[in-house]
């Protein structure tokens, strides 16, 4: 696949046969400077006021991430939500875009690659418009996790997908497999972009790199989605939390703890968890065998006080 400019006139085209889009130049070397920067000074003076379930440290204490960056610093809304970006978004699709979440996945020296997965399969919504515009903010090759796609993917709807205990649940390797002459490993110079679908198939590569790797994610979806509401996302995640101390596959939002096999310090390891992500601690005499992830849930929105994913993002 060729790169295109921002403004070419036959984004969509290109985006709806390919589910992505590989764009030359989106920011130029001042901008990508300035990015960084912003990027550096959100890290130190925005994070550390920001709720932990929006940002990440690996065990070594290197930041691992930072989401819903759009929600805490002004700079970034006013970047995601910047002209360029609103005729880039639509000129491509035919529904009207809104800003959903800014994020950042810095990929460290000698990070694991990202298995490939489709965004709406973690971030369900309906109808399925949902767009992620990744920028690179340094050159991105094959050895500092380079970016994989998988031309044509997302129309195939969601694919069928593993859940793994250490990552994302994954697209299938049969599947890859079957899709492999469809693969793409595009090398990213700093300041260039990829536009893709929420439904296409991608993943990163290892950094094999002595350097960190540093790029920034604008996603919009559709002004008239509708995304799970704050109780099926809390369910979600808090299932997602007993599936791995258990190392059981599947845990229903309703399933006990009991139900699943689950003995009281299970129960401290998910409130544990709890705690470490969203900074908020649930009383453990409050919950025993008998919780279910709903439960818990609904405790914890009740606790956060939080103001509802789509008014947030809008």
């Amino acid at each position: 696949m060729d790169f295109i400019k921002a403004d070419d006139p036959g984004i969509g085209k290109r985006l709806g046969r390919d589910g992505v889009v590989l764009i030359d130049g989106l920011l130029d070397p001042d901008e990508v400077a300035e990015t960084r920067a912003q990027m550096l000074r959100y890290q130190h003076e925005v994070l550390p006021g920001v709720p932990r379930a929006h940002y990440e440290f690996h065990e070594d204490g290197v930041l691992r991430n930072m989401t819903e960056m759009q929600r805490y610093d002004p700079w970034f809304r006013e970047f995601g939500t910047s002209e360029r970006f609103s005729k880039l978004f639509g000129g491509a699709v035919d529904w009207e875009p809104i800003l959903f979440y800014l994020e950042t996945f810095p990929k460290r020296p000698g990070c694991r690659p990202l298995r490939m997965h489709q965004e709406l399969f973690a971030t369900p919504m309906e109808p399925a418009q949902y767009l992620h515009l990744w920028i690179a903010l340094d050159d991105v090759t094959n050895d500092n996790s380079g970016m994989v796609f998988y031309r044509g993917s997302h129309k195939l709807g969601l694919a069928p997908h593993v859940y793994h205990s250490d990552q994302l649940p994954a697209v299938e390797d049969e599947l890859l497999e079957r899709l492999a002459p469809y693969r793409i490993e595009p090398d990213f110079p700093a300041g260039s972009a990829a536009l893709f679908d929420g439904r296409t198939i991608h993943g990163s590569k290892a950094n094999v790199t002595g350097r960190m790797r540093l790029s920034l994610v604008v996603a919009v979806r559709g002004v008239d989605t509708v995304i799970s509401g704050d109780d099926d996302i809390f369910s979600s995640v808090i299932s997602r939390f007993v599936r791995e101390e258990l190392g059981i596959e599947k845990c229903g939002v309703d399933d006990t703890l009991a139900e699943l096999g689950g003995d009281e310090a299970v129960v401290r390891r998910v409130l544990a968890r709890i705690e470490r992500d969203y900074d908020i601690r649930l009383p453990e005499e409050e919950f025993g065998t008998g919780t279910s992830p709903r439960v818990l849930a609904t405790r914890l929105i009740e606790l956060t006080g939080w103001d509802g994913l789509n008014s947030a993002t809008a």
